[in-house]
């Protein structure tokens, strides 16, 4: 018979709230934290994390902060070049790793992210797994991706063209990350629309 008075074990908290709540944790209350620790506390899961915070960053107010999309976009081709090598871990430059953000700003962008990941996790099943765990199909994402990051770092300065490029990137991160395979196959899908409309806002279409 169960003692009412145990203590009951806690629940474990979404994939994306998780993600969330390590990175406010290495954040804590100080005014700068370094870009390389918060892709320490990322790096343990994946590459999809590290995908899901560089673009999640990009889309977010934080994305209008001069140079922050060239940097996310820097952050994701790493990423996916290492993909690519096949390892297993992100590994950074030194001078990208001590790049300060202001802690406030990270609290800030995470506060706004809350509400979405909440309602992405209620959405988060099972489905089409081996679509996000197939190391050909992780490889075509590292191309995609790899693309989709030297544009934003030729022509990010354009109004509009940061946002347009990272949603498939965060669409791609989240499925790696959560092992559901729609959000993979709605990566691909939204990528061309995107690559076509990052054309025209530049005014080559």
């Amino acid at each position: 018979m169960t003692d009412p008075s145990a203590p009951r074990p806690q629940a474990t908290p979404p994939p994306l709230e998780a993600m969330l709540e390590d990175i406010a944790a290495s954040v804590g209350n100080r005014q700068a934290v370094l870009f390389g620790e918060m892709l320490d506390t990322l790096g343990r899961r994946g590459f999809g994390p590290v995908l899901t915070l560089a673009s999640g960053l990009t889309l977010l107010p934080t994305g209008m902060v001069p140079m922050v999309p060239a940097i996310m976009g820097a952050i994701m081709l790493t990423t996916c070049i290492q993909m690519l090598r096949g390892r297993r871990e992100i590994w950074l430059p030194p001078w990208f790793y001590r790049r300060q953000i202001p802690g406030p700003v990270i609290l800030h962008a995470l506060d706004r992210a809350r509400p979405t990941a909440m309602r992405l996790d209620r959405m988060i099943r099972p489905h089409l797994v081996w679509l996000a765990r197939s190391r050909l199909v992780s490889w075509a994402v590292a191309l995609v991706v790899a693309v989709t990051s030297l544009a934003i770092i030729a022509i990010g300065a354009i109004p509009g063209l940061p946002f347009l490029l990272a949603i498939h990137p965060l669409l791609f991160g989240i499925g790696l990350t959560t092992g559901d395979g729609r959000f993979v196959a709605a990566g691909f899908a939204l990528f061309l629309p995107a690559a076509w409309g990052a054309l025209w806002l530049a005014g080559l279409a």
